[in-house]
């Protein structure tokens, strides 16, 4: 007889549209911040942001991918009264991943501080400053595959902002009134002019450095995202418009096929605070990654690990504090894009609401899957449940996956049905899925089977909108 482990669902996963599942990758007492993956796919660098204290304390730390084997890339002790905060923050890589670039705040006269873009090697706590800026504020770097190190700078000695506070998280970007007073500045490989070019705010290179995505203010729509050509002789030209919706759109990251952008939305007026959206550039197609209704989820970083898997880093305070997480993007095959000249002017195109969603879903059964696995970090374990949930809905059409979530440890598989109404189709779904298995389609170390379905009464979950439970445990 199977048994039945007593356990609360965790809220570490979230719902989203597409039926996979979002992980966390961090989970520290402190907020963890701004992930950024290096280039080959190794190594993870965030900010550690710690509140113990009479000061903040924000440093950079450097772990593999995974979140594990954590190291402090820059240090600093809260100051004194009086002295200045540490605030390291905003990390990127240089080409090769020895390096990490950030802004950090520095004294620069008795009471002045302001940010300075430096680089530190990731092994090691030495930095150095990287821009001479003529000490203007200078924030938010990010390295293009050629070296080349875009920023932004105000042109002035202090942030034209109040506060630019160590609490910004990403979740909104400064009042309107302040735009005029931005500008996103480029310093060439290898040389020490740095000039500035447009107003704008969260500068990420393109895969192959021809391109800029960052986010600018549409006195219409908010901040919005725009994408612009670069070239050394040039600097930025070509300037378009990639989102238009009411509310704000910022932290871009591109995928590593260029063709898409994963960015931060604001909703005006929503009570989802900031969740992830994508948009393919090209035909202007917006899928809502995230659906977390009280939280925030910002500062995407779309990358593909050291193993060849692509994921969307970011953080978000779901569960108390911040953490960082990623997920799995669907967007099925996508071809490689290697020069800007194939990108339209100004894309339109169609958006995937969460109304729309339900629209095409109402009548369906609605089923959720959990990731019962004794060992949640495994890659066997966050990829089973999605593929349960992929496998099942293209199965059955009349099957709806509103989400795949991390349940128990239980380690053993079960179908569980609301009603009588539901009995046959969980019946059935459970000899599919052990077919599945005991064909070798799909790779469950379990030594249980999910036939026979049981009443969701028998299950340790307290649920009222879900017709059919999946606890599909990989080990």
């Amino acid at each position: 007889m199977k048994k039945i482990f007593l356990s609360l669902l965790i809220a570490s996963c979230l719902v989203f549209s597409q039926g996979n599942a979002i992980f966390k990758v961090t989970d520290f007492p402190d907020n963890e911040l701004c992930p950024r993956v290096s280039p080959d796919g190794q190594r993870l660098a965030y900010v550690d942001l710690k509140f113990n204290g009479p000061f903040p304390i924000a440093n950079i730390r450097v772990s593999t991918a995974d979140g594990q084997n954590s190291m402090l890339a820059t240090t600093g002790q809260s100051p004194q009264t009086g002295g200045v905060p540490i605030d390291n923050q905003y990390p990127s890589w240089f080409p090769n991943g020895s390096q990490v670039i950030y802004e950090r705040l520095v004294p620069i006269a008795a009471g002045t501080e302001t940010y300075e873009i430096w680089s530190v090697p990731f092994n090691s706590s030495n930095g150095t400053r990287l821009i001479q800026n003529n000490y203007n504020f200078s924030i938010m770097p990010d390295v293009s595959v050629n070296g080349d190190v875009a920023f932004v700078t105000s042109g002035n000695l202090q942030s034209p902002f109040p506060g630019y506070p160590m609490t910004r998280y990403g979740n909104v970007p400064p009042p309107a009134a302040v735009m005029k007073n931005f500008m996103i500045a480029i310093q060439p490989a290898g040389q020490a002019v740095v000039l500035n070019s447009i107003p704008g705010l969260y500068p990420h290179w393109n895969p192959d450095g021809k391109l800029i995505a960052y986010s600018s203010w549409n006195p219409t729509t908010g901040w919005d995202i725009f994408v612009a050509d670069y070239t050394m002789e040039r600097g930025l030209t070509n300037f378009r418009q990639i989102t238009s919706d009411p509310g704000d759109e910022f932290v871009p990251s591109w995928s590593p096929d260029g063709k898409w952008i994963a960015y931060a939305y604001a909703r005006p007026q929503s009570s989802s605070p900031v969740n992830i959206f994508v948009i393919n550039i090209f035909d202007g197609t917006r899928i809502q990654e995230t659906l977390e209704p009280n939280s925030i989820i910002t500062m995407p970083d779309w990358t593909k690990t050291a193993d060849g898997k692509e994921y969307i880093y970011c953080c978000s305070n779901m569960d108390g504090d911040f953490d960082i997480y990623r997920l799995v993007p669907l967007l099925g095959n996508t071809s490689p894009v290697s020069s800007s000249s194939q990108m339209p002017p100004a894309p339109g195109g169609m958006i995937i609401t969460p109304q729309q969603q339900q629209q095409k879903n109402a009548g369906k059964v609605r089923v959720i899957v959990l990731n019962t696995s004794t060992d949640k970090t495994a890659d066997i374990s966050q990829s089973f449940a999605s593929k349960v949930a992929q496998k099942i809905t293209e199965w059955n059409d009349s099957i709806f996956v509103s989400s795949v979530i991390n349940g128990s440890d239980s380690g053993e598989p079960h179908v569980y049905y609301f009603s009588e109404d539901f009995k046959k189709l969980a019946d059935n779904i459970s000899l599919f899925l052990d077919g599945l298995i005991n064909n070798e389609i799909l790779y469950s170390e379990t030594e249980y089977s999910f036939f026979p379905s049981e009443p969701l009464s028998n299950s340790p979950y307290k649920l009222n909108n879900v017709d059919i439970l999946i606890e599909a445990p990989a080990n």
